[in-house]
């Protein structure tokens, strides 16, 4: 490997893994076509692969006759190339059709190839048998357990551990309404790192907006004569749920349940944050405990234009009018504070603008301030909050150190 050595070594790991996108194909087999070192060193990198995997390969591979049968198949179509001669465990054959199946996780158990890769692209890292992904990445975690790398940019299908497309992704939105087959309750986990917004609509059209800083679990196709129910375990989210008289929608966000029938509401539950915010733009729904079972005389009803605010510590809800658009703005880009502490403003900048921030002025932290901020890079907003309440601060790298 020359100058793309990074690069190389990923499309192999794509290759082995069978996340390999047809444009990746024919730029491993140019590469593979430019010089016969390259064609033995991936002949033995597969040698290496296989060895480690424990499935029965020879001590004493012949690298003439291994490259005979690699090569042999990268000269197929990439929708029916198979990755090894005799498949293994959830390695498949390529289906027809799949054919823009992007690089995402590698469940790969080869420490030689994982020390190097960790050490060259530090986006990923191998320990032992278990794929480490960098936290900067959107990750989708499968109904068995594999981790999928989101990339946002093209067009993708997302297909479950049976060979099933259940979902289709065009840019930043997972669309899992279009082409799903799946016929069982099946879920996946969306985490969504600082710095990075998305959207998921689900298999009954129901759109999710997630904020910077979120997971949510959620079946990859709603069940007939099941509720519809999903879990936001961290995070913030905006719900638009298509209207199923049938089939209430019910949101988990850690102890309480929010249901719904059709609606717009917003959902926060960071961990810094002492309360659950439910904010009701159009609709109505009802809350009650999380283990608890939804009786309409004794949940909590809400109507648009309030705030429901379940607090963490007492297990007690109070409700108050808002102006909505405080709540919602994030979905535009938008940062609104309103009477906010600065230490719970630190952290909504710290996920928004992917930074750390360590305030050494620790009068700061109790003090409550107002701000809107739209387009502002993150020294704009410090500077602005500098010239407003004489903060003072240094940066080094994407740490922001306050004083």
């Amino acid at each position: 490997m020359k100058k793309n050595d990074t690069y190389i070594l990923k499309l192999i790991l794509a290759y082995i893994s069978q996340d390999l996108s047809e444009k990746e194909f024919n730029e491993l087999k140019d590469w593979l076509n430019d010089d016969p070192e390259n064609t033995k060193l991936f002949s033995e990198y597969l040698y290496f692969y296989k060895k480690s995997r424990r499935i029965g390969f020879t001590e004493n591979v012949d690298s003439n006759h291994a490259w005979n049968n690699i090569n042999t198949k990268l000269h197929q179509e990439p929708n029916i190339v198979p990755i090894l001669e005799k498949p293994i465990s959830k390695l498949r054959f390529l289906r027809q059709g799949i054919r823009f199946i992007k690089y995402a996780a590698v469940f790969i158990g080869v420490i030689g190839i994982g020390y190097y890769f960790m050490n060259q692209h530090k986006t990923t890292a191998v320990s032992g048998n278990q794929l480490q992904i960098a936290d900067d990445k959107i990750t989708l975690e499968l109904e068995n357990g594999n981790v999928k790398v989101i990339q946002t940019g093209g067009k993708q299908q997302r297909i479950n551990i049976s060979g099933k497309v259940v979902a289709e992704q065009i840019g930043n939105i997972l669309n899992y309404e279009k082409e799903n087959s799946a016929e069982e309750l099946a879920y996946n986990i969306l985490t969504i790192p600082n710095g990075k917004k998305f959207q998921v609509v689900l298999s009954d059209g129901t759109e999710v907006h997630l904020n910077s800083g979120s997971v949510l679990k959620y079946p990859v196709k709603f069940i007939t004569g099941i509720n519809r129910q999903v879990y936001l375990l961290e995070g913030e989210a905006y719900f638009d749920v298509a209207k199923d008289p049938k089939h209430p929608f019910i949101v988990n966000a850690d102890d309480i349940n929010i249901r719904v029938l059709g609606t717009e509401f917003n959902v926060s539950t960071y961990p810094e944050d002492s309360s659950i915010n439910t904010v009701l733009v159009e609709g109505a729904v009802s809350i009650f405990g999380k283990d608890k079972t939804y009786d309409k005389a004794t949940s909590l009803e809400l109507k648009p234009g309030y705030m429901a605010s379940w607090d963490k510590t007492k297990n007690n809800a109070t409700i108050d009018e808002v102006d909505t658009n405080i709540y919602t703005g994030w979905k535009n880009g938008k940062l609104i504070f309103k009477n906010i502490q600065f230490k719970n403003i630190i952290k909504k900048l710290e996920r928004h603008y992917n930074v750390t921030i360590i305030n050494n002025n620790s009068k700061l932290d109790e003090k409550n301030y107002d701000a809107t901020f739209d387009v502002e890079t993150i020294e704009e907003v410090l500077n602005s909050f500098n010239k407003n309440y004489e903060i003072e601060y240094t940066i080094e790298n994407n740490k922001i150190i306050i004083n």
